[in-house]
């Protein structure tokens, strides 16, 4: 009797293919470790195609503008709100306390509006001019004209303060778990991490999603499917975020890396004169 070959078994051929569909899906930390690398991955490749710098610089200014407007008005609007409170206390320890406390409570509310106003007054200035950078690298890689389809800005403006309410609305959820004693601290606090940081990171997936014409619900269907790697990303902006100066730079080219990890996670065709998307991507990554 003839001994049967691997590949005339049907349970073998079964396997095989489960094989390499788990060794083409990288796990969870591989992922996120994916998407945090994209803004690092975004500037190398930014640093070998100059002439990309011209639609990135941009960007760079309004964010410096922004960032620099937001951090004057918050110092005013702080020294201002001090000055009227600090006469409504007398002397006295208790009411030094008390004067301490409320400070401390109105210096919070004070830095989270400057952060809603920051988030609000970037997505709107600088969203414009990122969709433009991804279009030009999209136009790089090979993406044919009439394959884009134009964001208007009034979209953008309106995706934007979409955004802001909803991470509002959900800290603020947030905010009320963490007065449960016991694990409310924990789970608010993980909570308004996993929320914010995936809604930053898919923000930014939406500049290359958004240049194919899809619709919302094909971009939620994206974001579910690559949830570490959005999660990551939005890691990555939250944290270069709190960077002066820095996160101007470093917020442009997550644009790039945005659009590079796009291509490698939706599976684009190479075409004809560049490399696979996963081979680009293996290029510009950091190991």
């Amino acid at each position: 009797m003839m001994a049967r070959g691997p590949g005339s078994d049907p349970a073998w051929k079964d396997n095989a293919l489960r094989d390499c569909r788990v060794a083409t899906r990288p796990a969870a930390w591989a992922a996120f470790r994916e998407g945090f690398a994209a803004p690092w991955v975004g500037f190398r490749y930014m640093r070998s195609r100059p002439a990309l710098w011209r639609y990135g610089i941009l960007p760079v200014l309004l964010n410096l503008l922004v960032t620099a407007f937001v951090l004057a008005v918050l110092v005013a609007a702080t020294v201002y709100l001090f000055t009227i409170l600090h006469p409504r206390f007398g002397d006295g320890w208790a009411w030094l306390v008390a004067e301490v406390l409320a400070a401390a409570g109105l210096l919070v509310v004070v830095i989270a509006l400057a952060a809603v106003a920051w988030v609000v007054l970037q997505g709107i200035f600088c969203g414009h001019f990122y969709g433009k950078l991804a279009e030009q690298v999209e136009r790089q890689l090979g993406l044919r004209p009439e394959e884009i389809r134009d964001v208007p800005f009034s979209h953008q403006v309106v995706d934007t303060l979409r955004d802001v309410g909803f991470l509002g609305g959900v800290n603020l959820g947030c905010l009320a778990i963490q007065i449960i004693p016991g694990l409310g601290s924990v789970v608010g606090l993980a909570g308004s991490y996993y929320f914010s940081c995936s809604t930053l990171g898919r923000d930014y997936f939406d500049h290359p999603m958004s240049l194919r014409g899809m619709r919302r619900r094909e971009k939620l269907q994206f974001a579910r499917r690559h949830r570490a790697h959005v999660l990551g990303l939005g890691t990555a902006v939250a944290l270069v975020t709190l960077v002066p100066i820095v996160n101007a730079v470093l917020l442009t080219t997550a644009v790039t890396g945005a659009v590079l990890l796009h291509r490698r996670l939706a599976g684009s065709a190479p075409t004809r004169g560049h490399s696979s998307p996963r081979l680009l991507w293996a290029k510009y990554s950091i190991e």
